[in-house]
């Protein structure tokens, strides 16, 4: 009974016992909550901070941490309406306590604490975002939408969305257009939001799968990091499964492949995983690989082949003299979408002659063998290139481009091979191959890489190239499996040999080649040994690559290649490298990312070199004294990531290294890439003898990360302790530089004032950080109105205390009439970007992002009555982006309501405003208008 009673009590007790304490506790629990709201606005601006930074790397944010921040603002808001109310807890002109509105208040804040910290809790994120997947796969260029094809791409999602089946397969001959469709079909389902993830790989006619494994993982933002195959399987297997639903495109199958061995689940060990193959050969699809359904890509129909081979021509067909020749023509291009448009490439603007030789040699063959026909329209297209040189180095590519190829390199071989005549420079010869790579382009022959500064092949054609390489060239090129060296007598013809990332046979220990121009052998084997006298019998080689073998010691009949012009030892491990010096007709060397310390005084009697490359060679801590100012011809220098140790200026028998006065001699260079990063160390007239320089990245100062992609080729990034060091030291590069970098710069206040009077015309990129004496970008006050910026792309403004204005004063018409992008962060004395009349010249801005400034008023402000006279609306038609966060004075876009803002054809709708704007003004006046498309 007593029990009984308690409970009772108890049950009577509590409940009001808390009622009573919601009255008594509203103060504390107010408190309480306006201490922890505070913290969550903060917690709020870190993560936003990180995402910040997260984007600005290009990587994608969590899910989660956009939900956590999507739910912050209202719960931010609702405590804020608590705290509001607290001034209203008193009654009879507060002075005396209303229960009622006590017991409210301290409920509520009570009520909302919780909430509070309970979403402060959930906003501790180990991380924000994960890295991009950069898969590659995007909108599909150039596609050309064959009406016979609507229905095969149709029928292929459908089957991809049919739960009963999980592996589709896609076959066809070479070039008639496999590829092109699937990934037509990825950019459709990513579309369609039909999986959460859409990767692809390169499977190819030799499989390699590691660089498979890469792919896949590259397109998840997977990182692999096992030393086996099996491991990095295990890894992702892993990371697939993690994903709901995802589709894994394996193209250009020739035989089976093991999806274990990859790491690809498939059938009930992941349901949502679907895999799209496809493959010159049905059977593989159906019989080895185990697809459930199957389409065949057939060739194109003869109406349809000739409205695209008659679009690809343009004029030339409407010819009533052509037009019969260039059907038949077409007709004999098989169907095959890749050969149409090589062929009609080719033959473009031809007079008939040439469309009646162009038949003559298509028609040798029988009309049903479609691989020579595909083949003879190739040779159709290499024999119509104007000239020897671009035959030459459509034959090279062919030996390189496995997969991408990167330009810089293709330069490297074609000046040790002498590709281009009467080219004697390096600058010469780079200019004629980008012309002739271009031609490649347009002749269908070539195609732009997926990396930037790269090119690769069609595989039809890069099997065409090959098969002329060796036919005409006498050159080994190894695509398939390589069993064992060929004997001496075919070896002895050979007039070129390429080993790309393939598994060889152990070499031999003379390899008795007296033709031989060139010797690529790239490798990921750490056991293979060059043999001591491999080189003995190639006294003619002018081309030589060992890219990523172990060279410790080098091979000491290296010096009998007395003709040898080109040297790439890349990601090598390399020691003593002392008897390259005695190449003495090296033009090119480079030793990009391999494992040296030293560069020996030896490499100083390479007079001759054109092209030297120390790029990512860390563990380089010394430059004999002189070798650099011997090399008087040498035209690019590239030592980013590179050597740091320059000593101070003396005589080079007090020295142990380089130092900068060296590069003083090197009058020739066009191209440099170099980090300095004690500035005191820096001959004031050192980059004044550089008249010829074209593209450079020279970096001043410490911790400047290389690694990162620059948009230009003459960049310039600077950490000087006085602007006297600058106007001394770089002043001839600035006026040049296209990509600038400013950071912890003193005694700067302007920075066109300061830096360069004359406006840097040619400066596209603007960075200005953590520089502190910074009132102005601009200041025309205090040299008068002037042309500046002309050319300027982009403008970031970050932890400028002192900046006051972008821009005070008046500006030339022209001046800033290129930006595209403004970024302010932290500039915590900036009211404003622009006046009005600053704002009517960058009419062509896309993006505006204003973070964390913390007097920032408005975007647009007036300055003057002048800028109110005229009426004249303020045009931001190409806006298509506005962040602004964390402005807590932030009242307006332009206050001023006599003006008109015109914000049109706003396409992405990216309008982006954090609550600390601390406003509850409109962000836009009456007179602002944003239209969206």
């Amino acid at each position: 009974m007593i029990s009984i009673v308690a409970k009772v009590a108890e049950l009577l007790v509590v409940p009001i016992k808390r009622q009573i304490g919601y009255v008594i506790d509203c103060n504390t629990n107010i408190q309480n909550l306006k201490n922890e709201v505070q913290k969550l606005t903060c917690a709020k601006t870190r993560v936003i901070h990180s995402i910040e930074e997260a984007i600005s790397k290009g990587e994608e944010i969590e899910v989660d941490v956009e939900n956590w921040l999507g739910s912050v603002d209202g719960v931010i808001e609702g405590g804020c309406g608590v705290v509001g109310d607290e001034s209203s807890k008193k009654c009879f002109m507060g002075l005396c306590p209303d229960l009622k509105i006590r017991y409210r208040l301290g409920k509520a804040a009570k009520e909302e604490l919780t909430v509070v910290v309970d979403l402060q809790e959930k906003g501790k994120f180990d991380r924000v975002s994960y890295r991009a997947a950069p898969s590659g796969i995007g909108p599909v260029k150039d596609y050309e939408a064959f009406e016979s094809r609507n229905s095969v791409l149709n029928d292929i999602v459908d089957a991809l969305k049919d739960g009963d089946v999980n592996m589709v397969g896609v076959y066809g001959m070479g070039g008639v257009g496999k590829t092109t469709l699937v990934n037509k079909v990825a950019e459709q389902v990513k579309e369609g939001r039909l999986f959460d993830k859409v990767v692809l790989a390169l499977v190819s006619h030799t499989p390699d799968i590691r660089r498979i494994q890469g792919e896949i993982a590259d397109g998840l933002g997977l990182k692999l990091d096992a030393e086996t195959d099996k491991g990095r399987a295990s890894q992702l297997c892993r990371g697939l499964k993690k994903v709901t639903t995802v589709l894994v495109i394996l193209d250009d199958i020739w035989k089976e492949l093991k999806l274990e061995d990859v790491g690809i689940p498939s059938g009930s060990d992941h349901e949502g995983c679907k895999i799209l193959m496809t493959s010159r050969n049905k059977n593989i699809l159906s019989r080895e690989m185990g697809a459930n359904r199957n389409f065949q890509i057939q060739i194109l129909p003869v109406r349809e082949a000739w409205n695209f081979f008659e679009k690809m021509v343009g004029v030339t067909v409407k010819n009533p003299s052509v037009q019969l020749v260039a059907a038949e023509v077409a007709k004999r291009c098989a169907g095959l979408p890749i050969l149409l448009a090589t062929v009609a490439r080719a033959l473009k603007n031809e007079d008939l002659y040439a469309w009646k030789e162009a038949l003559t040699q298509l028609t040798r063959f029988d009309k049903d063998d479609i691989d020579k026909t595909a083949y003879s329209c190739l040779e159709l297209s290499y024999k119509a290139l104007r000239d020897d040189e671009i035959k030459s180095l459509f034959l090279l590519c062919g030996q390189i481009l496995t997969y991408d190829a990167l330009i810089s390199d293709l330069l490297k071989y074609a000046i040790g091979l002498d590709l281009f005549k009467g080219r004697s420079t390096s600058e010469e010869a780079r200019n004629r191959l980008h012309t002739l790579v271009d031609e490649l382009k347009a002749s269908c022959l070539l195609l732009e890489g997926d990396k930037d500064g790269s090119v690769k092949m069609h595989d039809v054609v890069h099997s065409f190239a090959i098969s002329v390489a060796l036919r005409d060239h006498h050159v080994l090129i190894v695509a398939d499996e390589f069993k064992e060296w060929p004997t001496n007598d075919v070896l002895q013809q050979y007039t070129a040999i390429s080993l790309p990332f393939r598994k060889i046979p152990d070499l031999p220990a003379i390899l008795e080649c007296p033709n031989l121009n060139s010797f690529l052998l790239l490798s990921t084997d750490p056991s293979l040994q060059i043999p001591e006298n491999f080189f003995r019998e190639m006294k003619e080689l002018k081309v030589l690559d060992l890219t990523g073998v172990n060279l410790s010691p080098l091979p000491s009949s290296l010096q009998f290649l007395e003709n040898l012009q080109t040297l790439c030892l890349d990601f090598c491990v390399l020691e003593d490298i002392s008897i390259v010096g005695e190449l003495k007709k090296l033009k090119v060397l480079s030793l990009m990312g391999s494992d040296i310390v030293c560069l020996p005084r030896e490499i100083g009697k390479l007079t001759r070199l054109l092209l030297l490359d120390l790029s990512n060679c860390e563990r380089l801590e010394v430059i004999s004294p002189n070798v650099l100012s011997s090399l008087t011809r040498l035209e690019e220098l590239y030592m980013g990531n590179s050597f740091l140790k320059w000593e101070a200026e003396g005589p080079s028998s007090e020295r142990n290294s380089a130092c900068l006065s060296e590069l003083k001699l090197l009058a020739n260079l066009i191209t440099l890439d170099m980090q300095i990063t004690d500035a005191d160390h820096m001959p004031k007239d050192l980059f004044l003898c550089f008249q010829k320089l074209e593209r450079f990245r020279i970096f001043i100062g410490d911790g400047w990360d290389w690694s990162v992609k620059y948009a230009t080729s003459r960049t310039l990034k600077l950490k000087l302790n006085t602007v006297i060091q600058l106007e001394e030291r770089v002043n001839t590069l600035l006026k040049i530089t296209e990509e600038l970098h400013l950071q912890e710069l003193n005694g700067v206040k302007s920075i066109l004032n300061d830096l360069d009077e004359e406006g840097f015309c040619q400066l596209k990129d603007l960075h200005v950080q953590n520089c502190p004496g910074v009132q102005y970008i601009i200041n025309s006050m205090r040299m008068g109105p002037r042309t500046a910026f002309l050319n300027l792309d982009s403008l970031f403004l970050e932890n400028l205390d002192n900046l006051e204005k972008i821009c005070h004063g008046q500006l030339m018409a022209e001046s800033l009439g290129n930006l595209r992008i403004l970024k302010v962060e932290s500039c915590h004395r900036l009211k404003n970007l622009f006046s009005v009349s600053i704002a009517r010249r960058v009419v062509r801005l896309e993006e505006i992002t204003i973070i964390d400034c913390k007097i920032m008023e408005e975007v647009v402000a007036e300055e003057s009555e002048n800028d109110t006279a005229d009426g004249e609306p303020i045009e931001f038609t190409q806006l298509r982006r506005l962040t602004l966060q964390c402005l807590p004075q932030f009242t307006s876009f332009h206050s001023n309501r006599r003006q008109k803002l015109l914000a049109s054809d706003v396409r992405s709708k990216e309008i982006v405003a954090g609550n600390e704007l601390g406003t509850s003004m409109s962000l836009f006046n009456t007179k602002v208008w944003f239209a969206f498309f």
